[in-house]
């Protein structure tokens, strides 16, 4: 617990500053989100200027995979060869992204515990967590049983406001109609620099279903959460912009767009993709299975199995037909033995 009160408590003094600057709740969850946005950019950046430059580089470390393919140690040296003279880093995409993770788990706990709820005299109130008791933000919280700001509640859910009145919910829907919107517009920025990505079905669905559940979930948490998600989301939405207009805008990069633009091109038209959901999802990144392995059965790939007779199952072996009696089919041995015995009898 001491060492979830300090890694929270940096972030709940800098929510409590802006308190003191503009007494207001969301106001100041508003610039406490941009804040952080602000300092997370760089990395965001980074991580998606090395991820371009991996992507435009794939079709040479394919050749290498190409050649190396029976030799894993010799793979791997060449890879790290390859990484140094072209001075990347296979993680630099990955890492700044993963860093954000903690973060924005961190923000949100401490958005949450504003309103952290214990029972005084039987009655539910108030009891900041993370925050110094002498701020003025758990001044003002502390033992209150209402957050108000921006013509709500906040510490209540949307869909709680729609249990007392729909006037009461409006605002929560405003609000959750922004976050959609912000989801919605995030995800068609970035499907537009993707065309790999916008002819499968499947990376479709699941960049689809992002603004589903983040809306989904806006409707059940505090609105204070919601102002955080709106917020962060607007700032995505610009900062999106900013990438295309930066990063994706350079000669390299729109070759790049152009040779995914030709691959997805050339993959609708050979159809849809066979294999399972995994190579659908990912397509060349999948890990390819060896297609001549043998089977436990010893039935073969057209190989091994042919022109064995009767013995084994081989590729033109059928099964024992059925015996029709009466109208009805019977397989094979799955008549009882009575009825066997009754049949030789007769």
């Amino acid at each position: 617990m001491f060492v979830a009160v300090d890694l929270f408590a940096p972030f709940a003094q800098a929510l409590a500053f802006f308190y003191r600057l503009v007494p207001d709740y969301g106001v100041a969850i508003a610039l406490f989100t941009l804040a952080v946005m602000i300092v997370l950019t760089p990395l965001t950046l980074k991580g998606t200027r090395s991820m371009m430059i991996m992507q435009s580089l794939q079709p040479e470390m394919k050749k290498l995979q190409a050649q190396y393919k029976d030799d894993r140690q010799k793979l791997n040296e060449e890879l790290m060869k390859f990484y140094r003279e072209n001075n990347i880093n296979p993680l630099g995409g990955c890492l700044p992204l993963l860093i954000q993770l903690p973060v924005f788990w961190i923000l949100y706990r401490v958005i949450y515990g504003l309103t952290h709820l214990v029972t005084v005299n039987g009655h539910q109130v108030f009891e900041p967590k993370y925050l110094d008791q002498s701020s003025k933000l758990y001044r003002d919280l502390f033992h209150q049983t209402h957050m108000n700001g921006w013509g709500m509640d906040l510490a209540q859910s949307a869909t709680h406001a729609f249990g007392e009145s729909i006037g009461k919910a409006i605002p929560y829907i405003i609000l959750i109609i922004g976050v959609a919107a912000t989801s919605i517009i995030q995800q068609r920025q970035i499907s537009g620099r993707n065309p790999a990505a916008s002819s499968n079905p499947q990376q479709q669905m699941l960049m689809k279903l992002g603004p589903v559940m983040i809306t989904f979930f806006s409707l059940i948490v505090p609105g204070a959460l919601v102002i955080y998600f709106f917020v962060s989301n607007l700032w995505r939405v610009g900062q999106q912009a900013l990438i295309s207009r930066t990063i994706y805008n350079t000669p390299e990069a729109k070759k790049l767009l152009e040779a995914q633009a030709k691959a997805a091109e050339e993959r609708k038209a050979a159809g849809p993709q066979k294999g399972g959901f995994l190579q659908r999802m990912l397509g060349d990144a999948a890990p390819q299975l060896n297609k001549e392995r043998p089977s436990g059965n010893g039935a073969g790939n057209g190989k091994a199995g042919a022109g064995k007779g009767t013995g084994g199952a081989g590729a033109g072996t059928k099964p024992p037909a059925a015996r029709s009696s009466g109208g009805r089919t019977t397989p094979p041995r799955s008549r009882s033995a009575a009825a066997r015995k009754k049949k030789r009898r007769k």
